[in-house]
């Protein structure tokens, strides 16, 4: 039996990011370890990956740039929260329904991508921190168009649709199968690429149309499934589309078109790949270069980073100049606490006053630098010698 390789969760991950982090890791053998001051032992347990990233990749209106003077050492930070703290989609993720097996994406869909109703069915969730206790609740399931229900549907669990995919692992065994499956072409919208590499230092564009790139696509209907280990894109030349679905519970995404004849997504969890042939690719890589325009990179999302000043029950101050080489460049960021997902941090302890910490949110600050869609809070370590990489 061969084993699925599971795709990166995130999406894209530059070369220039992933060889950093292994500088990092190297210098930090020399270095003491750090902890984040993070919740009682007892009351969640913390899985923290750390990663060296320069302040300028740091992306959003008003976050992060140039003007800093140190490294930032972020610690991405995977809480397992107490059952109160969890929201309805990380609490209940397990649905069981005509002999398939579920999992939550953890991603909403609109309304709009929702179909009929199949029925109430129980959606089981587990307290991991409280031994694995089990609870269960009824929601309603619907189907989700243009998308097989043997592969997705969707759970209305506090007036919102959350999608949820089958767990098998079960490749198509051609990219016709996949289509078969779901109309892709409506599912998925092919916006920005870029060549071999999504990082900031490399050409970034702007599809004008992507209906040509589906086209050519669905012409390769006998584009065999490759089971390939060992294969990675980086040692090829290719072009990396993103993907963002609502349908597939996807965000950002990638989808990768090789010179030499390959399609490779990890919108399904598992890597796909299919050999469809160096000439179906060069028309797909011809036509992108010539129907795009030149875009600026957008990073996978928007940070601030800064110390803590002020927690209430209603916000967080955050002071960005202690990074700064000049400190009048500081600004003082006003944080909402309008959302479990950021309300929890403060609330529970997991950040206080006078620790650094890089906050992420959706949308835009606005112009008094407030940001009301910020999701989570992850410690920092500014450094401006030795790399430190929180534990």
């Amino acid at each position: 039996m061969k084993i699925p390789r599971t795709a990166n969760a995130v999406g894209h991950i530059d070369d220039d990011l992933i060889t950093a982090a292994a500088e990092s890791k190297t210098k930090a053998k020399r270095s003491p370890w750090l902890k984040w001051g993070s919740i009682a032992a007892c009351f969640a347990l913390l899985v923290i990956a750390g990663t060296a990233i320069l302040p300028s990749l740091f992306g959003g209106d008003g976050g992060t740039t140039d003007k800093y003077k140190d490294f930032i050492q972020t610690g991405e930070s995977a809480i397992i929260w107490p059952w109160k703290y969890q929201t309805v989609y990380e609490k209940y993720t397990e649905l069981k329904y005509d002999g398939i097996e579920y999992l939550g994406r953890g991603r909403e869909v609109s309304a709009s991508h929702v179909g009929e109703i199949i029925g109430n069915h129980t959606v089981v969730g587990y307290d991991e921190i409280n031994s694995g206790k089990k609870y269960t609740e009824e929601f309603e399931v619907y189907k989700l168009k243009d998308a097989a229900q043997s592969q997705f549907v969707a759970v209305k669990m506090e007036g919102k649709y959350y999608v949820f995919k089958n767990d098998k692992y079960a490749p198509p065994s051609t990219l016709g199968e996949l289509f078969d499956l779901m109309d892709l072409s409506k599912v998925i919208e092919l916006n920005t690429f870029s060549e071999n590499g999504d990082g900031p230092n490399k050409n970034h564009f702007v599809l004008n149309n992507d209906d040509y790139v589906w086209e050519v696509l669905a012409g390769c209907e006998n584009a065999p499934f490759v089971e390939d280990e060992k294969w990675v894109a980086h040692d090829r030349e290719y072009y990396s589309f993103t993907i963002t679905s609502e349908t597939l519970g996807v965000y950002k995404g990638a989808m990768y078109v090789t010179v030499d004849g390959y399609l490779w997504t990890n919108a399904f969890n598992y890597q796909y790949l299919f050999n469809i042939g160096e000439d179906a690719a060069s028309k797909i890589i011809k036509y992108a270069k010539e129907n795009s325009t030149e875009a600026e990179y957008e990073p996978y999302q928007n940070t601030i980073v800064g110390k803590i000043t002020e927690i209430t029950d209603e916000y967080i101050l955050l002071d960005d100049s202690i990074l700064c080489a000049n400190p009048d460049d500081g600004i003082t960021y006003k944080i909402l606490l309008n959302d479990l997902r950021i309300s929890r941090y403060a609330e529970s302890g997991a950040i206080r006053v006078g620790e650094n910490v890089q906050i992420t949110y959706e949308g835009e600050i606005d112009e008094s630098n407030t940001i009301d869609s910020a999701i989570s809070a992850s410690d920092v370590v500014i450094s401006g010698g030795d790399v430190l990489i929180p534990e």
